[in-house]
């Protein structure tokens, strides 16, 4: 584990991400501070292709550090859609930048397929977890806990599943951590 305690912006008040990041950090580091900002991502409501995700979380970071210039490491997460010719599904992607070294640090989640059904009621101005939650039923509430990932899958595979996931795989590219010794 890092000794140095680390002063981290998460770049959204979003719960699932800020639960997502403090699951992540507390296996990386001794001590760390959390601070969350809205910002914004500059793209769709839904974007679409890991282009669009990695710039919206760069858009937000840049945002971030308009806000507060002084942290170590600024995390910003966007979930998006990706198209294949098997179907549309849905991801995480995490950019991390980390201010003492000048360096970011990328990652993806695992991705949920999506019914056609639900994606050909789609619209570029609407939140995918808003069609999904017409169709499947739920609350507000579940929407919040669950997100999109969870309400597909009946809560086996959720919005801070996805995060916790993209998060770690871009954080282990610069705190490695093997068998609890650093490298």
């Amino acid at each position: 584990m890092q000794n140095r305690k680390k002063y981290i912006i998460v770049c959204s008040k979003n719960k699932a991400k800020n639960e997502a990041v403090k699951k992540v950090v507390e296996k990386y580091f001794k001590e760390f501070e959390i601070k969350s900002l809205e910002t914004n991502s500059g793209i769709s409501e839904t974007p679409i292709g890991d282009e669009e995700g990695i710039t919206g979380c760069h858009n937000r970071i840049k945002d971030a550090i308009s806000q507060e210039e002084k942290y170590d490491l600024y995390i910003s997460m966007e979930g998006i859609l990706t198209q294949t010719s098997y179907g549309t599904f849905i991801c995480g992607w995490t950019v991390i930048y980390n201010n003492v070294e000048n360096e970011y640090y990328y990652g993806c989640s695992a991705k949920v397929k999506i019914p056609n059904f639900i994606i050909d009621k789609m619209s570029k101005s609407q939140r995918l977890s808003d069609v999904v939650a017409t169709y499947i039923g739920n609350t507000g509430d579940e929407i919040s806990n669950l997100g999109t990932n969870g309400m597909l899958t009946n809560g086996a595979y959720t919005r801070t599943d996805e995060f916790v996931d993209s998060i770690t795989c871009a954080i282990s590219s610069k705190f490695k951590k093997i068998n609890n010794k650093e490298y």
